[in-house]
Formats: structure tokens, C-alpha cells, sequence
């Protein structure tokens, strides 16, 4: 799976199982998921698998960006 639709998915997947989050909410919980998961393989040693959990990030962080863009041009 790509790291975009692994950020896409986390994000996705905190809105369908807490049904309360809002948006935001939901990406700001899959950040601090894969945050974790990062935190965990670094203190482990694990080096390549934190490359792409940090692509994973990045799409995150970037999501609600890309978001942003295609609403404000659907206007």
C-alpha cells in the first residue's frame, strides 16, 4: 500500500470507528498513531520500515492541505 492511501485509510478509518470525531479530529489521531508507531521503531532500531511510516506522516500532514486546495477551488 502506498503511504498516501495508508494516510487516507488511517484517516478514514478514526472517522468510521469514532463515530464523535470530526474531521480534524480524526486526522490529528492517525497522526499521533503513526507518531507512536515511528517513536517505537526508532527506539527498536527498525530503520526501513520508519521511512515509510514518515511517508505515511507526511501524507497525513498533507492531507488536509490537499483537501483544503480542491474545496477552495470547487467555489
Amino acid at each position: 500500500m502506498l503511504p498516501r492511501e495508508k494516510a487516507a485509510e488511517l484517516v478514514v478509518d478514526n472517522q468510521l470507528k469514532v463515530k464523535s470525531l470530526n474531521y480534524e479530529e480524526a486526522v490529528q489521531c492517525a497522526l499521533i498513531t503513526v507518531e507512536e508507531i515511528i517513536k517505537f521503531g526508532n527506539q527498536m532500531g527498525i530503520r526501513e520500515p520508519m521511512m515509510y511510516w514518515n511517508k505515511v506522516k507526511e501524507e497525513i500532514e498533507n492531507y488536509d492541505k490537499r483537501r483544503s486546495e480542491r474545496v477552495g477551488r470547487s467555489r
